[in-house]
């Protein structure tokens, strides 16, 4: 049985007595302390021994659990009395390993989801702690505090950026990550950091080179040791982003507390096992970033619940149970990594769980088909498919989970003294995991959640795809820049775009310029080798942000440039509702220095890239793209400066 906190595993006896006497003891006004809440009835998950056991009146007072009582007990007359016959209570649950900043949307799909709608996600599934292993220094620290105080948000944790080399994983998604080269750097990274007063901090060990990533600069024995060493310093727990069992075994030998991802591209040997006993070191398998894909495309979304439906956007169930998520996953290599390899992810549990590995909940929530709440009913269970009881996968999510992240005087269980966080759960878990998907309420520090009130928001944010027609509706002049701004006039705003998104180095900005004389869009940017699919680095634009605005360009040919730029090729990417994978309808131009108008008829433009081929239409266009771009066999590389003075249909 996996390690839990010393407090958390007492004889149930003297938590009884504890309780008792904490029931009927005196306060500092010489008074007994009486319940404001009780739940009576039904049963209670205790987290020591992971399992459920009859209830009879759990009593809070002042948001903490005061006691448990006998069924029998009598009962204040001012207190509120809430039946959970035919229930159980459930602690408050963890995610060990979220992005709170993203959705959880399908690489296809754009779902405009705020982070305080994600945390109400979580809130509304129970699960009210969670753990941001990357997030931007310049909001994700006031977002913790206001998510302290909601009462409808799961409690935020964050690490702030993580800590990584120079073009490692962690510096493609265009929010600053610790890089550093040397040891000094840490010390210099930590300056700035450490008065924002992290939960934890996170180091990056993955080199790459699989399922169609780059190979990555990476931290090493030295650089990781030092960052070990002064989160130690700091009083901190460091978790660790590894991927195989050589890197697993890296970061638990200089001093990871957790391992913030499962060991994927291996088993976990016997070695890795025995240094992660001697050293402490917990396990965060994050099967949903994985399986939850696998799953999907097998025709058995994760998500097709009631609980779901109520919490997520809309538009974020509707892309999981899209027959068109399904199609583009099948050329996904992680995909089909995952498919081969589901049996190993899951053996690779079991053998932890076998070995007394301290295992907790996380589910890299906010990655594709990964959201915030219902993403760790999924991962529970798979932890259940790998062979732990629904006990144990509870107590992982829970008084484990806690243990992790050091908050376990707190949290994690449903014992004397702790905040009154409790799931209210309809059936019991304990004994079957699938009833986690039927919670009838959730209280934050003994105060109810109004889930009523985050499913009816969810509702509201639900409207329908709007098509209009060029020439119509919006003029064939797209865009002139005359405003010298960057909002489009066909709606939404022109923004940078390069490869760095996917892993790869290229570089890009844009502005509103005058240029002799002329309003344009001046795009700089830096084409560099990296990306095997094929470097690119541009602007683009989206008419709605939320991809609920199509333009009707049937009635046109093709697409009028005027530019000019640094002589090489070009493309232009016509961006369509109904392409739902990675294929992108393209057409090549050449620049050079001197303007020029350019027209790409519509017949001239083909399909790159994978997945699903599509015949031509120009009757849902939701954005364009204008940027340099290489083939995967080569091309360009190097700076270039792109100035576009207009962009319209002909």
């Amino acid at each position: 049985m996996p390690r839990i906190p010393a407090t958390a595993s007492r004889p149930r006896l003297t938590i009884a007595l504890l309780a008792l006497a904490t029931t009927f003891g005196a306060t500092s006004h010489g008074r007994a302390q009486e319940p404001t809440l009780v739940f009576r009835g039904g049963r209670i998950f205790d987290s020591a021994s992971a399992t459920s056991r009859p209830l009879g009146q759990l009593r809070i007072a002042g948001g903490k659990v005061l006691a448990e009582a006998p069924d029998d007990a009598a009962i204040p007359a001012d207190a509120r009395v809430v039946d959970t016959t035919g229930k159980t209570l459930v602690p408050g649950m963890f995610d060990l390993h979220v992005h709170i900043a993203v959705p959880g949307a399908p690489w296809s799909t754009v779902v405009q989801a705020t982070p305080e709608q994600n945390l109400r996600s979580h809130a509304y599934c129970g699960v009210l702690h969670v753990v941001d292993l990357h997030g931007n220094e310049a909001t994700i620290f006031d977002l913790r505090e206001t998510s302290k105080q909601a009462p409808d948000m799961a409690r935020l944790y964050a690490a702030g950026a993580a800590f990584t080399r120079p073009g490692g994983h962690a510096t493609q998604f265009g929010i600053p990550a610790n890089t550093i080269d040397e040891p000094a750097d840490v010390t210099k990274r930590m300056a700035t950091l450490l008065p924002k007063q992290p939960d934890v901090i996170k180091a990056v060990v993955e080199h790459g080179g699989w399922g169609g990533l780059n190979e990555m600069p990476t931290l090493d024995d030295r650089l990781f040791a030092e960052v070990a060493r002064q989160t130690k310093a700091a009083k901190l727990p460091l978790f660790s982003h590894v991927w195989s069992p050589a890197e697993a075994m890296l970061a638990t030998r200089y001093g990871a507390n957790a391992l913030a991802h499962g060991v994927f591209l291996g088993p976990v040997t016997d070695e890795l096992v025995a240094a992660m006993q001697q050293r402490d070191t917990g396990y965060i398998a994050t099967l949903a970033v994985v399986l939850a894909s696998v799953h999907t495309m097998k025709g058995n979304s994760p998500y097709d619940h009631a609980l779901a439906r109520e919490c997520l956007h809309p538009d974020l169930i509707g892309a999981y149970l899209d027959e068109a998520t399904r199609a583009s996953l099948q050329g996904s290599p992680m995909v089909r990594i995952g498919m081969r390899q589901e049996k190993l992810y899951l053996n690779n549990i079991k053998k932890l769980e076998e070995n007394d590995i301290a295992i907790g909940i996380g589910t890299d929530a906010g990655n594709p088909l990964v959201p915030h709440g219902p993403a760790v009913i999924f991962e529970l269970e798979r932890h259940v498919a790998a062979g732990l009881t629904p006990g144990q996968a509870l107590r992982s999510a829970t008084a484990t989970a806690a243990r992790l992240l050091r908050v376990d005087d707190r949290f994690g269980s449903l014992a004397t003294g702790k905040v009154a966080d409790v799931i209210v759960v309809d059936g019991d878990p304990a004994t079957d995991i699938t009833h986690m998907w039927h919670i009838d309420a959730v209280y934050k520090a003994g105060a109810a959640c109004d889930r009523a009130a985050t499913a009816a928001a969810v509702k509201q944010l639900a409207r329908p795809v709007v098509t209009i027609a060029a020439g119509t509706d919006v003029a064939p002049l797209v865009d002139d820049f005359a405003d010298q701004d960057l909002e489009c006039d066909w709606g939404g705003k022109w923004e940078p775009t390069t490869d760095a998104i996917a892993g790869g180095k290229s570089k890009c900005s844009v502005a509103a310029a005058k240029v002799d004389g002329h309003d344009v869009l001046k795009v700089t940017g830096e084409l560099n080798k990296g990306f095997q699919w094929g470097p690119w680095s541009g602007a683009a634009v989206q008419w709605d942000p939320a991809v609920k605005r199509l333009v009707d360009a049937s009635q046109y040919t093709g697409l009028r440039l005027r530019i000019r730029g640094t002589k090489r090729n070009y493309t232009v990417t016509c961006h369509r509702a109904a392409v739902r994978d990675f294929n992108f309808w393209t057409a090549k131009f050449e620049a050079t220095g001197e303007w020029q108008t350019i027209d790409l008829p519509f017949e001239s433009f083909r399909q790159i890239g994978f997945g699903k081929r599509l015949d031509w239409s120009a009757t849902d266009i939701k954005g364009l793209q204008i940027e340099a771009r290489n083939t995967p066999m080569g091309g360009t590389t190097g700076p270039f400066v792109l100035e576009i003075d207009s962009v319209s249909i002909y």
